[in-house]
């Protein structure tokens, strides 16, 4: 068999199809996360901005000197809610999705993450339709159908880390995680760019349109990954003996767990490298997919249509580089150039203090430079993207059993950042001006370098010692068959 027809079936493979199907899954429950922070240019009355407020800073009123220029359309909007509710419903989806990672891994972990990935995303599609109707009865509405959509889309992505957990191997884990992760970042690239367009041209006053799309789309995506997901490799009805016999040899890991070690998991330090390395990756990752519109509509006043595609700068660099960075990383790891550990601890490091450098440098050029802010919003979706070789998989390192439960705890902690980043933003920048934009992105340079040095300080790549307390033996096939047994045979 030539080396060509074995790449071919090698991402043919059961294990590639589960990883297609989770990044397609990420990909639209990203669009349900930033639906509403793009709906917001086209659904709400642009507020009265004094002439104090105007004229606040030079850099500002060079802003408003270029608004004819670059601006075309003004949407009135047809809803008008206070700043106070605004900042909520952003915070919203996160006051939701902190409170169910947990839940969701342990749920992956024990029952497997079938039930856990598709049952999320078909209540956030039924969620995000409501949406239109219901909002225009009261923006608290609004208000609590977020927090309703976070909760439900929490247990996703530690169910897809579980799912892993038991599919990757090790030598595969960077890329195959990677590039569903890349699902995820094209989501907001999806999202953005499509809400622009719906905004200007789509049906029911344009907003509206948007949650119809992508709920409707993700509804019917839902129950396609009922049918195209399994929970482990020797439950899947068509896979191959060749390659369950490969993963069942490379992969350490019990497909369900009986006792959790809750105490020894939640006191390791290897479990909070990854919390404070994942916050900080998710306040920048978070900050621009939810408030990168707003930040080009008040500091920069760009069209709502170039609005979409420039915020979406970042996303695009991000998936193109996360597949490449997590197979640069494994393949630095098969070829022994560096432990594990190091790997983890220079991915993680150079992501987070190049982004850091890269956001401040930002803040500083004049609103007239999109074409220059925009290459270096791209430059850092490339730079984020080494995280695929750092703590996005860390957690598999670590404790493969109980990849679902990690991740589900250091996301929850992640997922903090989404309500705090939009609190504080929209607390820094009452009146939009570049100077206080500057002190956000100031912010979360600080932070990405904090995050950075504490990774390095406590992140362990062993299998910890409290995450084999169960052991890891072989596997039963639901038929009653020991197919780990079999596949060593083949």
């Amino acid at each position: 068999m030539s080396k060509f027809t074995e790449e071919i079936k090698r991402y043919y493979s059961c294990r590639w199809r589960l990883c297609y199907a989770c990044g397609v899954a990420f990909l639209l429950l990203q669009t349900l996360r930033v639906d509403l922070s793009m709906a917001f240019v086209c659904m709400l009355k642009t507020p009265n901005r004094t002439t104090e407020e105007v004229n606040n800073s030079t850099n500002d009123q060079l802003c408003s000197g270029l608004q004819n220029h670059s601006t075309n359309q003004t949407f009135e909007g047809e809803i008008e809610w206070s700043d106070t509710l605004q900042s909520n419903m952003l915070a919203g989806y996160f006051y939701g999705y902190m409170v169910t990672n947990i839940l969701g891994g342990f749920l992956a972990d024990k029952y497997g993450g079938k039930r856990v990935l598709g049952g999320s995303l078909l209540s956030a599609s039924i969620l995000t339709i409501l949406h239109p109707s219901l909002s225009r009865i009261s923006g608290y509405f609004t208000l609590i159908l977020r927090i309703l959509t976070g909760v439900v889309s929490g247990p996703m992505s530690s169910a897809i880390q579980s799912l892993f957990g038991r599919w990757g191997p090790p030598q595969e884990k960077g890329l195959l995680i990677g590039f569903a992760f890349a699902g995820q970042i094209l989501g907001s690239i999806v999202g953005l760019s499509i809400s622009g367009f719906l905004c200007d041209y789509g049906f029911d006053n344009g907003w509206g349109s948007i949650f119809y799309v992508f709920g409707g789309l993700s509804l019917v995506f839902s129950c396609v990954c009922f049918y195209v997901v399994h929970d482990n490799p020797n439950g899947h009805p068509t896979i191959s003996e060749e390659e369950l016999s490969y993963l069942n040899k490379s992969i350490k890991c019990r497909n369900v767990v009986k006792k959790v070690p809750w105490k020894q998991l939640v006191l390791s330090p290897a479990v909070w490298a990854i919390n404070f390395g994942l916050f900080s990756y998710a306040w920048t990752s978070i900050s621009f997919q939810v408030l990168l519109p707003l930040y080009m509509k008040e500091a920069l006043n760009v069209k709502t249509t170039s609005n979409g595609l420039m915020s979406s700068a970042p996303a695009i660099g991000q998936v193109i580089a996360l597949p490449l960075c997590g197979r640069f990383a494994d393949f630095i790891r098969s070829k022994k150039y560096l432990s594990t550990r190091a790997v983890r601890i220079l991915f993680q490091t150079f992501s987070m203090v190049a982004s850091a450098s890269l956001l401040v440098v930002i803040g500083f050029l004049r609103c007239d430079q999109t074409v220059v802010i925009t290459l270096l919003l791209f430059l850092s979706g490339i730079i984020i993207s080494f995280t695929s070789g750092g703590v996005l998989v860390n957690n598999s390192d670590i404790a493969p059993s109980y990849a679902g439960i990690v991740f589900g705890i250091a996301n929850t902690f992640a997922s903090t950042s989404g309500s705090i980043s939009s609190l504080t933003t929209k607390a820094l920048t009452p009146n939009g001006t570049l100077e206080e934009w500057q002190i956000v992105l100031a912010l979360c340079a600080a932070i990405c370098v904090s995050g950075a040095i504490l990774f390095a300080i406590l992140v362990k790549a062993e299998i910890q010692d409290w995450a084999i307390s169960e052991g890891s033996g072989s596997s039963v096939h639901p038929s009653g068959t020991n197919r780990n047994v079999a596949a060593k045979l083949v």
